[in-house]
């Protein structure tokens, strides 16, 4: 009978999450500031992918199929779950709403199974409701188009559920999700948690911590080795005061969230909403943050850097903020029927707006496919050593650039470039590519020297007269392959748990 109620509340929370999503389920795409670019670049991961490079961290279609770094540095999460959507048969786009409605369903769900380890039932709900219907969600999918920040939702509160439900073995799995969810979210995030596990003095877990971090070595520990080799640190991407939560913008916090925080602050028992203090807390800070009140943080260049939107910091109060809601249902229990539907009302009320201006484009799946931006704002992870930027794209990908000559093309593809050259007389060989590391040129099988000194970073290759088998390919570095064999061991390691755990049962059985 218990396990039945539970799967009729869980039905409940999947059925209010599609107060959110109803919007996805709409032919064609919504209008937003990324959510199209995300999946252009997702088309392009894909196509690289394919192609034969993994990790994918450089995407040869983009930059006018210059290439563009990008997977390097920006969260890879989202653009390897939909790479296996893809490969199941979806479009780009289909595959893109898939992760979005996974996401939001997958992190109410979550959440509603940690309050439930604090609260009733019908508390969790509405904490969890109260997620589900806060304007910040909704906003960063429909009106910023955030796939990245709305999939760390999920990884994020997945972490949670792990550590409220002691799932000691999960956890390490959670932290690497959140990590190649989204990069600054991911930082938050895991203070936060870090924070929880130090007050809550739980030791033990700080070793499964950096075990999840070892899982996701593969991507965050080539994306801070090389962050000085683009041009991300020498630009300034927002102005944080633009930004700032303030009253005529409030409403993105949730009417429900600030009636929780209200009754909190009238409270005469303040110890009862204690028990979870480090959730009550995390949202005081995340308000805090996200207000003018820490403009003297958002002046400091790191924290700028590492989190560019004050608004950004909303994602703290969306994952505490139920835990407050749910608190104060718990607390009145004399008024607890008016209070559920308050926030009922609210709740709705507080979507209405967002949800009625959403606007909607129908593309054919070539638009994305054959679109070859960079996907990002300014250009941010361009290598620093590319001075002029490209406007057009170049119909060969190699080219005789001085001498003369014939190419024949045995493999040209964005990742591989393998031909045989006739040459006439000593010439140089030009890379319609610009250059990043990893990128290496063998003639006739031995290595060969790269120029990628002009204005354009294009790689040049000096070679003599003569007949030659030439081959240029983009290859992990070495410190990209330590990397990924961080990766690897921690999987094996990993594995060496669950097996000496699952032997550990059966031994006491």
């Amino acid at each position: 009978m218990k396990t039945q109620r539970n799967v009729w509340w869980h039905c409940l929370v999947i059925a209010v999450s599609m107060l959110v999503l109803w919007p996805l389920f709409k032919r064609g795409f919504y209008v937003s500031d990324d959510g199209e670019w995300m999946v252009i670049r997702l088309s392009a991961f894909y196509q690289s992918l394919a192609e034969g490079q993994f990790p994918v961290r450089f995407l040869g279609r983009l930059n006018y199929s210059y290439g563009y770094p990008v997977a390097n540095f920006l969260y890879p999460g989202f653009l390897y779950i939909g790479s296996i959507l893809r490969l199941l048969g979806f479009s780009f786009v289909g595959a893109v709403k898939i992760i979005l409605a996974s996401s939001v369903i997958g992190a109410a769900l979550f959440l509603f199974a940690s309050l439930r380890r604090s609260f009733s039932r019908a508390s969790s709900f509405v904490g969890t409701f109260s997620f589900l219907t806060a304007p910040y969600l909704a906003f960063d999918i429909y009106t910023r188009g955030s796939v990245g920040e709305i999939l760390a939702f999920a990884a994020a509160a997945m972490t949670m559920w792990t550590i409220e439900g002691g799932f000691l073995l999960i956890f390490p799995l959670s932290i690497a999700f959140l990590i190649v969810s989204h990069n600054s979210l991911a930082l938050l995030f895991v203070m936060f948690f870090t924070l929880y596990l130090t007050l809550s003095r739980r030791w033990v877990w700080f070793g499964y911590l950096v075990l999840g971090a070892g899982l996701s070595a593969f991507f965050w520990i080539p994306a801070l080795l090389e962050r000085d080799l683009v041009k991300f640190s020498l630009l300034t991407i927002s102005q944080p005061r633009q930004y700032f939560l303030t009253l005529n913008n409030l409403t993105l916090v949730g009417l429900p969230f600030i009636v929780g925080l209200i009754v909190y602050l009238l409270s005469r028992r303040r110890k009862y909403f204690s028990s979870r203090g480090i959730y009550t807390g995390g949202f005081f800070i995340g308000l805090f943050l996200a207000s003018p009140w820490s403009e003297v943080l958002w002046n400091m260049d790191i924290f700028l850097t590492l989190f560019q939107f004050p608004f950004r910091m909303l994602a703290l109060v969306l994952l505490s903020g139920p835990w407050l809601v749910a608190s104060s249902v718990e607390y009145l229990k004399s008024s607890r029927n008016k209070l559920v539907g308050v926030y009922v009302i609210l709740g709705v009320v507080s979507l209405v707006p967002i949800l009625g201006s959403v606007a909607y484009v129908d593309r054919p799946e070539g638009y994305y496919t054959t679109n070859e931006a960079t996907t990002t704002v300014k250009d941010e992870y361009m290598p620093r050593w590319v001075g002029a930027m490209s406007s057009e794209r170049n119909s060969n990908r190699i080219e005789i650039f001085q001498g003369r000559g014939t190419i024949e093309q045995r493999i040209v593809n964005t990742q591989r470039v393998d031909v045989d050259l006739t040459l006439e007389e000593n010439s140089i060989i030009a890379l319609n590519t610009i250059y990043y590391p990893g990128w290496g040129v063998t003639v006739d099988g031995h290595p060969a020297p790269l120029d990628w000194r002009n204005d354009r970073g294009l790689m040049r290759v000096a070679v003599p007269k003569g007949s030659h088998h030439f081959v240029a390919e983009f290859r992990e570095t070495p410190e990209r392959f330590v990397a990924d064999s961080v990766t690897l061991a921690s999987i094996i390691l990993y594995s060496v748990f669950v097996v000496r755990r699952r032997l550990t049962r059966k031994r006491t059985i």
